[in-house]
């Protein structure tokens, strides 16, 4: 077995940074995203960098979980700051 010395240690994500994690990984741009909630792309930036946090309807959350591909339980773990980056 080949051991690299290398130790892997779990990362907590803000949210700022899971949601943006989560972006890339659902292949969706900002202004995709933007779009979809009825809101200004500059919003979804801001939310990504850590300026503002989401205030949501109920069908803009859906809406949200549907384009991230989540459940609504991630999102509800994201917005807690409760992911680490092994999740």
């Amino acid at each position: 077995m080949l051991t690299t010395g290398v130790q892997v240690v779990a990362m907590k994500l803000s949210f700022s940074q899971w949601l943006k994690l989560r972006r890339d990984i659902a292949g969706v741009t900002q202004a995709q995203i933007a779009q979809e909630l009825k809101v200004r792309p500059q919003t979804i930036s801001n939310w990504e960098k850590g300026v503002s946090n989401p205030s949501l309807d109920p069908d803009q959350t859906l809406k949200l979980c549907l384009l991230l591909k989540i459940t609504l339980e991630d999102l509800a773990k994201g917005f807690r700051g409760e992911i680490t980056l092994d999740d």
